[in-house]
């Protein structure tokens, strides 16, 4: 009896997890994206909307991945405290964010400028 009780309350807490860990996430993409439509209202620039929702993005998953990476290493290794390590997988990753971020926006203003390109050169075409 008392096992059953143990399984149905392990099963139970998982699923509360995996649900706090849905709502979190959805949190935090509501705030990205929300954010960045903001800024594209109030500067009237949709590039700027758009390079604040790729700054967002790439900042927050490279400090989740960073600071999992790094609890692992000092997990492995123990080269530091358990907290010296997470925070310096926040700093690591906000900072590789940011850069992965910029990169991204330039490479797709890049993308898009070429598809423009392209397409003005076909219906020039298509035209004549």
């Amino acid at each position: 009896m008392g096992v059953i009780f143990f399984a149905i309350v392990v099963i139970v807490g998982v699923v509360l997890c995996l649900l706090f860990i849905l709502l979190l996430i959805g949190l935090i993409t509501a705030g990205i994206l929300s954010t960045s439509v903001l800024i594209g209202i109030q500067q009237k620039s949709i590039s700027k909307g758009f390079k604040t929702f790729f700054l967002g993005v790439s900042m927050v998953g490279c400090t989740i991945i960073a600071i999992i990476f790094f609890w692992f290493v000092n997990s492995v290794k123990e080269w530091w405290d358990t907290n010296i390590s997470i925070i310096i997988g926040i700093f690591c990753g906000v900072l590789s964010g940011y850069i992965l971020g910029l990169l991204m926006f330039v490479a797709l203003k890049k993308i898009i400028s070429l598809l423009q390109k392209k397409y003005q050169t076909i219906r020039s075409v298509s035209k004549s």
